[in-house]
């Protein structure tokens, strides 16, 4: 280890526990669900977590957005700067957030018809859809919280907001799905009700610890909060991040329409193997988010040879990590499957899968790490692109002639997916090794200067 690991891993370590914790709502109630009777309660949970994180995913630009600007003004010393942009992006967030619940109806309409799945599948995910919604506001600010916490580089303050929310959701979900400690029975809608209350939970946690850890930038409430300057800036930054996650969205929609039509089982397989492929990525992306605030931090201070040096670390530490989970994965995929279900056939399906699971994870840490690399280096635009190159011109192409045209089911769908990360390294690593993206943020940097000036 050198000088430089220090606070990679100050930042990393807290923020992989947060990320390994992040998914667990979904693993909390895909393996809760999957112990009940019914296979077809487990696809449908499983479907409409998918819509959920495709709409939370799409918005995740809160988070990384925040991030991205609070680093760099954090690294310039400029706590004004950082406060205007948490407050200008909550205002963001809770607006989304409630558009999200008035046009929850036809979201959810929309999100089924486009996944498939049978009619039971649709009914039992619609009911949990429905409770699940109420906590759009909640999550969006949470988002946003934490992305503020990363951007000033304190990685505890988001784990323990996660653990606090997770803790809650375990225990509700427990108590709802299954009728313990007195509560009432109430099955899928219990696992919906149980994630509310853990997102209110961390909204809480989240919301005292600005207060009492952040008093000075509480108390920065800018002047001009709707000055068209940082607002545009703000909204800019926003808009390339929901593209580039739009497009990511685009491909795990695709492939989750195509399984769907496959049946329950491969559909509660894939849910299985979502939910695996998430440990490992959420896992990594404590590096990315690691990246995210050290680049961004140097970038602003000016040291943009410390920057580069922190970038090429925390790729070498998360490729390492990506090892480890594709070993593992190598080794155990099968009896980490059965935790999920009791179901043997689902179980089977999941196996199938280890070795398109197991060797594609290193590559997929380091293309986590370089999207954190370029995103606190404000290079979003590059990162839309590269996005949208492997969603439409790698994917698509491959899940359709894989899956439609040779029929190669859910193995097939998993092989286009591999593709789909071999695009996005093919088009982010030459832009990484050339030193384009230090170059682009100094021009961008210094025409904002100017406009501001």
């Amino acid at each position: 280890m050198n000088s430089l690991d220090k606070p990679i891993f100050r930042l990393a370590i807290p923020s992989i526990l947060t990320a390994l914790s992040t998914p667990l709502i979904g693993i909390a109630d895909t393996a809760m669900i999957g112990h009940l009777p019914d296979i077809a309660f487990m696809g449908a949970v499983s479907t409409a977590n998918l819509i959920f994180n495709a709409l939370f995913w799409c918005l995740g630009f809160l988070r990384m957005g925040t991030t991205a600007l609070v680093s760099q003004y954090h690294g310039a010393g400029n706590d004004r700067a950082s406060a205007g942009i948490l407050y200008r992006s909550l205002l963001v967030a809770l607006f989304l957030g409630v558009v999200i619940v008035l046009f929850s109806p036809w979201i959810s309409r929309a999100g089924f018809a486009l996944a498939g799945g049978s009619a039971e599948v649709q009914h039992w995910g619609g009911q949990y859809f429905a409770i699940r919604v109420w906590e759009a506001p909640l999550t969006l600010s949470v988002l946003t919280l934490n992305g503020f916490f990363l951007g000033t580089a304190n990685a505890f303050a988001p784990l323990l907001v996660m653990v606090v929310a997770n803790v809650v959701n375990v225990g509700a979900d427990y108590a709802l799905i299954f009728g313990h400690w007195g509560a009432p029975k109430l099955g899928v809608e219990g696992a919906a009700w149980a994630s509310v209350l853990g997102n209110a939970s961390a909204l809480l946690v989240a919301v005292l610890l600005l207060i009492f850890r952040y008093r000075s930038h509480v108390r920065a409430w800018p002047e001009r909060i709707w000055d068209l300057r940082p607002m545009r800036r703000l909204l800019q930054t926003n808009a390339l991040l929901f593209g580039r996650t739009f497009c990511l969205q685009f491909a795990q929609f695709l492939m989750l329409a195509m399984v769907s039509r496959m049946g329950d089982a491969q559909l509660a397989a894939n849910a299985v193997v979502l939910q695996v492929w998430g440990l490992a990525s959420f896992a990594v992306d404590g590096f990315a988010h690691a990246a995210e605030t050290l680049v961004g931090n140097g970038l602003g201070a000016r040291r943009f040879v410390e920057a580069r040096q922190m970038a090429r670390r925390i790729i070498l530490w998360g490729m390492g990590l990506g090892l480890g989970f594709g070993l593992l994965y190598f080794f155990a995929l099968q009896p980490i499957a059965a935790l999920f279900t009791r179901h043997s056939e689902v179980v089977d399906k999941v196996a199938a899968l280890y070795l398109l699971i197991a060797l594609i994870q290193p590559l997929n840490a380091v293309v986590f790490v370089l999207d954190g690399i370029f995103i606190g280096a404000n290079d979003m635009g590059y990162l839309f692109k590269a996005m949208a190159v492997a969603a439409f011109a790698v994917f698509a192409p491959a899940v359709l002639i894989l899956v439609y045209w040779l029929d190669g089911g859910l193995y097939g769908a998993w092989l286009a997916y591999n593709c789909l990360m071999i695009g996005r390294f093919l088009t982010l690593w030459p832009r990484y090794r050339s030193d384009v993206w230090l170059r682009s943020f100094v021009e961008k940097d210094e025409e904002y200067q100017a406009q501001v000036n």
